[in-house]
């Protein structure tokens, strides 16, 4: 029943996320300013996701205004979340809301966290040390693809708890 609700509450989080906004509408007297380049920060480096490869323990995932988290502790899925972190760096898009926390722990120490972005546009993480924006990488393909998978599946399981009995 826990997993059910879970799975429900992460389809209605992305389905809210998806939903195509109305773009809004400038007046037509005034010109608009050029859009400044977004700033970009470095990768992560190499020697670190290494290590979260080899050493990671533990990865948790934290949603912001939705009531629920998720903990990963196998070291299959822990490496899978690794994987999920694209080499290359992303620009910080001030448009972009964060979908929530993520951090990467070795034996309970927290060696890596910060927000991540999933939603049209806007898929990358953005890391922090000292509570100071250090690193922002793109989400893998592999990473989209397992959040849309995730999404389908909960979308499944929001119809078959809405079907009568």
């Amino acid at each position: 029943m826990k997993q059910s609700i879970f799975i429900f509450c992460i389809a209605v989080m992305f389905a809210a996320c998806n939903q195509d906004k109305p773009a809004p509408t400038a007046p037509a007297a005034q010109p608009q300013p050029a859009a400044a380049p977004a700033a970009t920060l470095p990768s992560v480096p190499l020697e670190l996701m290494e290590k979260l490869w080899q050493e990671g323990t533990q990865v948790d995932y934290i949603f912001y205004n939705h009531p629920f988290t998720m903990s990963l502790t196998e070291k299959s899925a822990v490496q899978h979340a690794v994987r999920h972190i694209a080499e290359t760096p992303a620009p910080l898009k001030p448009e972009c809301k964060a979908l929530g926390r993520v951090t990467f722990q070795i034996k309970g120490d927290i060696v890596l966290e910060g927000d991540f972005f999933f939603s049209a546009g806007c898929t990358y993480f953005v890391f922090e040390k000292n509570r100071v924006k250090t690193y922002a990488n793109y989400m893998t393909d592999e990473a989209v693809q397992y959040f849309n998978n995730q999404i389908q599946q909960a979308m499944k399981m929001q119809q078959q708890m809405q079907q009568p009995q």
